[in-house]
């Protein structure tokens, strides 16, 4: 006797769905990922101040100009000085900021992303 196989796979109509889908959160993805790699960057920064020893006993003023003068050479646009809410908890220096990076998706759809930076 004949036997009808099942048909298995994906359908023309369900590969490019999927295929839609993969673009859209590979588009997110691509957008994220320069804000994070920035925010990594702003830590990095607040741990190397936080933990130099020449700022154990400096002013928010001086660490506020180490700040810059670091964001100036590895190119940070998130936050400037002005920004640092520098403060000392328990005689260590602690840096923190909080701020929000707007990235443009397509046309006037744009994500926000909040982002809490600290030398703790």
């Amino acid at each position: 006797m004949f036997t009808r196989n099942r048909q298995c796979g994906v359908s023309l109509m369900g590969f490019m769905l999927v295929c839609i889908a993969l673009v859209f959160v590979l588009i997110f993805g691509f957008k994220l990922i320069p804000a994070y790699l920035e925010q990594y960057t702003i830590n990095k920064i607040f741990n190397q101040i936080a933990n130099n020893p020449e700022f154990s006993n400096a002013t928010a003023a001086d660490v506020r100009a180490a700040f810059g003068r670091q964001v100036s050479i590895d190119q940070v646009r998130a936050i400037s000085s002005e920004d640092l809410e520098v403060t000392r908890e328990a005689g260590a220096l602690v840096i923190r900021s909080q701020y929000q990076v707007v990235i443009p998706v397509i046309g006037n759809v744009s994500l926000l992303v909040d982002f809490k930076a600290s030398s703790r």
